[in-house]
């Protein structure tokens, strides 16, 4: 994470971050057969966590 964070303006920067107890896989409908990332889907499954990290 540092090292990407010292890549990128402040502004781009990682801040925050969860680690999820799930993977992203085909089966579990969270990517495409072409490994393509379902957002809507991640975004439903994982709406508390996300609402977590933009909380104040």
């Amino acid at each position: 994470m540092d090292d990407g964070n010292a890549a990128v303006s402040k502004a781009e920067s990682v801040r925050k971050f969860r680690v999820l107890p799930a993977q992203f896989t085909e089966e579990s409908g969270h990517i495409t057969p072409s490994l393509k990332l379902k957002r809507s889907v991640v975004l439903k499954d994982f709406a508390d966590e996300i609402e977590a990290i933009y909380a104040r």
